[in-house]
């Protein structure tokens, strides 16, 4: 048989109470939303995709142009506001490298869609026989460690002529150094010996292509046509791969010539390139000649005076 429930009286009944909440808990929960806090606070200075915040990084490269000017362009990444701000900047780095140029003009570039301060410099450095000049970067290192920027570099172009880069005193071969805070910046002595001759040498290559073609097309004998049309060819092939179109720097730099004059020195051996073209097409369609007429038997060349001009 089941119990029968026993009743019992509101005097006797049992009343449940909730236990008090304790001091430890609300200590564990108010540390746990302090370290909430803090970890909020620290993605506040990360960037949108929860990386560390870029680094403020700048660099600067230095190109001595043949005719006596440089360019300095600078790329500089998370300190400076505006484009004008680069300029500024660039301008000074230009003028603590070069104190002696004869005037600096700053303009913003874009490359690839980064922009970026072009400081131009008049007369960095005196054309001749023997141009040197002096580069010291400490200035520039000190102007960047100023505007914030710890991991620099500096990169040097310079014309296509003999010349010896020293660092300190000591000759080098490197064309990039790094700008660090905790070491001295690099001094660079630069000493370029230009040689005019050659380009006089690859000067030779369009000569010899238009003589090649002359010969080739208006020679009436094959014996001296074709060996005259491939002297043609490889004439544009070596102008191609050689660097036939800087060797006008040595022409700059030595100051024998400048401004257009130059530019048109610079140019003329490429001319060998178009100049191999013609006298390829002429060593093809003999080729293709040769192939496709029929057999014949093998006979003495005709005078000059029985042929054509293109045989």
């Amino acid at each position: 048989m089941r119990p029968h429930p026993v009743r019992l009286d509101g005097d006797q009944s049992v009343q449940h109470r909730r236990p008090a909440v304790s001091v430890r808990r609300l200590a564990a929960l108010g540390a746990v939303l302090l370290a909430v806090a803090v970890l909020a606070g620290c993605a506040g200075g990360r960037d949108g995709r929860g990386g560390p915040a870029p680094p403020q990084r700048a660099w600067f490269r230095i190109d001595v142009l043949p005719e006596g000017d440089a360019f300095l362009d600078l790329y500089a990444a998370g300190r400076l506001r505006s484009d004008a701000e680069v300029r500024a900047l660039a301008r000074r780095l230009a003028e603590a490298a070069f104190p002696g140029a004869r005037g600096v003009r700053v303009r913003t570039e874009d490359d690839r869609g980064l922009s970026f301060a072009s400081a131009e410099i008049d007369r960095a450095y005196r054309t001749g026989r023997d141009a040197s000049l002096r580069i010291d970067t400490a200035g520039a290192a000190r102007l960047l460690r100023a505007r914030g920027f710890r991991d620099t570099s500096v990169q040097l172009r310079l014309p296509s002529v003999p010349s010896t880069v020293r660092t300190d005193g000591r000759p080098s071969g490197d064309r990039t150094w790094r700008l660090r805070p905790d070491g001295p910046a690099p001094v660079l002595s630069v000493e370029m010996r230009p040689s005019p001759v050659r380009w006089l040498g690859v000067l030779a290559l369009p000569v010899l292509g238009a003589a090649g073609v002359a010969l080739g097309f208006f020679v009436r004998r094959r014996i001296f046509a074709l060996p005259a049309a491939g002297a043609a060819v490889a004439a544009a092939l070596a102008a191609v791969v050689l660097p036939t179109g800087r060797q006008g720097d040595n022409l700059g730099v030595a100051g024998l010539l400048g401004g257009t004059a130059l530019e048109v020195a610079a140019v003329v051996p490429l001319a060998a390139v178009p100049l191999g073209l013609p006298a390829a097409m002429l060593l093809a369609a003999v080729a293709v000649r040769g192939l496709t007429r029929p057999d014949v038997p093998a006979g003495h060349e005709a005078r000059p005076r029985d042929t054509g001009v293109f045989w």
